[in-house]
């Protein structure tokens, strides 16, 4: 067996028995379906109250995946702990001794981690899509699969939860803290893209289309976001480096910080 072989090995069993990850992903599920149907119901009872600007912009698959919005937080938690759990608990001296040159080990912790979350963003994605059809159903407009657009937002918006994953585990890599990790996410995910809401149009345009959020909004429609947007896989390649750059700067400090 290959060290990254065994290093992944490792990061799985760890996964598997820390109690953590399973409510985190557990937590993932209920708030991404869960909220995701109610919002369904909702938008979909409420069609025949809708304006005729309001149908117009009426996109069923968007408005099915709504929940993952919630559900990014659980994924973000998720990413940070598996690493900051190791920080706190002083299991890190243990997996720095059996990885001692780190990088194996960085590489080993984001394959496996953001694996899980991969599978089961894609999972719940095409879960929340059919469930929120047949919510639709019978009361408001709806998309199939075979329709443009509409695997492709499924997809992406699984896509979306490994990437969140991959920047909340370097950001914990570099901060080592869970409290700092968890707020500093909040802030990125959820504060700013508020702020910046409130900025005159101009700047908005200019700034939102950067925000990962925004990003995902726009990747989870069937239909082509508005010009001030980037397109949908331009916006999941920024997602990418986003993720590229949170690891990269997090298994720097790793690797130069003792543990």
């Amino acid at each position: 067996m290959t060290e990254m072989s065994r290093l992944m090995n490792a990061e799985w069993i760890k996964l598997r028995s820390l109690r953590s990850s399973k409510w985190t992903l557990a937590a993932l599920v209920a708030v991404t379906v869960g909220l995701g149907a109610l919002l369904a119901a909702l938008t979909g009872h409420h069609w025949s109250h809708m304006s005729a600007t309001e149908r117009a912009q009426w996109d069923p698959t968007n408005n099915s995946l709504a929940g993952a919005a919630f559900g990014q937080l659980a994924i973000a938690v998720f990413g940070v702990l598996a690493i900051t759990g190791e920080f706190s608990s002083g299991t890190i001296r243990a997996s720095v001794a059996a990885a001692p040159r780190r990088t194996p080990l960085v590489a080993a912790k984001a394959i496996v981690y953001a694996g899980v979350a991969l599978a089961m963003g894609e999972l719940i994605s095409f879960a929340s899509y059919f469930i929120g059809m047949a919510l639709f159903s019978g009361h408001a407009p709806v998309s199939h699969l075979g329709d443009p657009g509409v695997i492709r937002a499924i997809v992406l918006t699984g896509g979306y939860e490994a990437i969140v994953c991959l920047i909340a585990l370097g950001v914990g890599f570099t901060l080592r803290h869970t409290a700092g990790a968890i707020s500093s996410l909040v802030a990125l995910l959820i504060v700013l893209p508020g702020v910046i809401a409130a900025l005159p149009t101009s700047a908005q345009n200019a700034l939102e289309r950067f925000m990962p959020e925004q990003i995902a909004s726009s990747s989870t429609g069937a239909v082509i976001p508005e010009s001030h947007y980037f397109g949908p896989w331009v916006g999941f390649g920024v997602l990418c480096l986003y993720a590229a750059v949170a690891l990269g700067v997090g298994g720097w400090t790793f690797l130069r910080r003792d543990v």
